[in-house]
């Protein structure tokens, strides 16, 4: 998402260290990948809850943040929401950057809430076509996929490829235009990154239109990116979630 580490506007300091260390490292070598993410997305939760102090009056908003960050990370998606609205209560002016709250939410199964999350996310990241997808996502899950093409948040200007033609295709199409941009980029530094969103995406709106197969097949795609940041886990999260859904 734009803007990963700007929910600590209004916190100050104390927490900019914490939020930073939660976003790991661009990339790990190699393809002996799969259980070397699993146990650094498990490493990171516990090396979180060992952050949060015993006694109640000493937990900051950023130990909550970072708790919640590691067990989105990991696919602990309802603890994640648990720990994100305890930074909340400790400092309630941050709802509307904490975007990570609202993925937490829709993996929970409560997408009017990450619904109103992503609402209130745009206000203050107004260009973020992730956000437009996710408040997408939502609206279709608690709606349906006609309300949710109706309602779909503006995101002029996200220069990200391939973001423009995803927040195009989301009214509805087919991915000609997303890949397109994709290959636009074969051969150059930003060709894996627009891969990866672009499976991420593609697959997300497969879900929201109910087809399934292809929501599994992008996004088992996008898990297997050799990325470590912060939507590369988010991905795995949801290549899980996917698997778990009824359904062929």
């Amino acid at each position: 998402m734009i803007g990963m580490n700007r929910c600590v506007t209004g916190v100050g300091a104390m927490t900019v260290a914490i939020l930073l260390a939660s976003t790991w490292g661009e990339r790990l070598p190699g393809q002996e990948l799969a259980q070397m993410q699993t146990d650094r997305r498990m490493d990171a939760v516990a090396l979180a809850e060992k952050s949060i102090p015993a006694s109640l009056p000493e937990r900051s908003t950023g130990d909550w943040i970072r708790l919640g960050d590691a067990q989105l990370r990991a696919g602990q998606s309802v603890k994640a929401t648990k720990s994100f609205e305890h930074a909340l209560r400790l400092t309630p002016e941050l709802e509307p950057q904490l975007w990570q709250y609202g993925i937490a939410l829709f993996f929970a199964n409560r997408p009017d809430d990450g619904k109103a999350l992503f609402e209130k996310h745009r206000v203050v990241n107004p260009h973020d076509v992730e956000n437009a997808a996710w408040h997408f996502l939502c609206v279709a899950r608690a709606t349906n996929l006609a309300e949710a093409r109706k309602l779909i948040l503006p995101a002029p200007d996200d220069r990200r490829p391939p973001m423009k033609q995803i927040l195009q295709r989301l009214p509805g199409g087919g991915p000609e235009e997303i890949e397109a941009a994709v290959a636009a980029l074969k051969e150059t530094r930003g060709y894996d990154s627009a891969r990866f969103y672009a499976d991420l995406y593609l697959g997300l709106i497969a879900e929201a239109e109910g087809d399934l197969p292809s929501a599994r097949r992008y996004m088992d795609r996008a898990a297997q990116t050799s990325f470590s940041h912060y939507m590369a886990d988010v991905a795995r999260t949801y290549a899980v979630y996917l698997k778990a859904q009824p359904g062929k």
